[in-house]
């Protein structure tokens, strides 16, 4: 008989499939009840006939039996039901993985006070060492425009030198942060540190959004800095400049 689990030819007379361990009792019982001897076909009650009287036992099967090709299934890969039926053929059909639900964030994750901080302070930073060349550059055309002359000191050149680089300074300051601010979203501090601005609905900033933000840092600075330090104190991680043009910073 054949192992409906595995498919495997096994003797008629084993209880189990050596193969796979299948129980193999109902398919035996199934068999004998095949082979056993068919009733008499006599109109007498339903007594067993006699050995004399009793129809001739079945004949043999004469020839070789075919023998079925010899399939070994593993029972994990299988998938195998223990409650299903004999009569079922084998599923082979992998088991269906199921996927881990990923982590996914709720919102940007802003960027905190202390990355700010120090973005802006390297920020800062290029702005003075711009602010440096075009000073000595400035006293370099001051002295030339006086000739060389050896009553033309240092603190007349610092006279008209120095009152230009307030206003150089602003000007620097306004176009560094609205240009960065505008073009790519981030100045080179918030690049160093993964910064980024964009407006409150997540779109990056324009132009003129940048230019607003950047005129504000005033409001933000003249309170002691109150505005800048808003940020460390507040759950939305917002500056007050952030507030009236409508942005936020994110980290990246």
């Amino acid at each position: 008989m054949k192992c409906k689990r595995c498919l495997a030819q096994v003797p008629d007379d084993v209880d189990t499939c050596p193969n796979c361990g299948q129980d193999l009792t109902a398919l035996r019982q199934l068999l004998k009840n095949f082979y056993a001897e068919e009733p008499s076909p006599s109109g007498d009650s339903g007594l067993a006939p006699s050995k004399s009287e009793g129809t001739p036992p079945p004949a043999k099967r004469k020839g070789p039996l075919r023998k079925e090709p010899r399939v070994v299934f593993d029972s994990e890969q299988a998938n195998y039901d223990p409650g299903s039926s004999l009569t079922d053929e084998p599923s082979t059909e992998e088991p269906i993985e199921e996927e881990e639900p990923s982590l996914i964030w709720e919102g940007p994750r802003r960027g905190g006070f202390w990355l700010r901080s120090m973005a802006f302070a390297i920020d800062h930073l290029i702005l003075l060492f711009t602010l440096a060349i075009f000073t000595v550059v400035g006293f370099l055309a001051a002295e030339i425009g006086g000739g060389g002359a050896r009553d033309f000191f240092f603190y007349q050149q610092a006279r008209i030198v120095l009152p230009l680089l307030l206003p150089l300074a602003i000007i620097l300051f306004i176009a560094y942060f609205a240009f960065f601010h505008g073009a790519w979203g981030q100045t080179i501090g918030k690049m160093i540190f993964g910064l980024r601005v964009v407006t409150i609905d997540g779109p990056p900033l324009n132009f003129p959004r940048a230019l607003v933000r950047t005129i504000v840092y005033a409001l933000s600075a003249i309170p002691l800095f109150l505005g800048f330090l808003w940020v460390g104190f507040t759950r939305s991680k917002r500056s007050w400049h952030d507030w009236i043009a409508g942005t936020m910073v994110i980290r990246e």
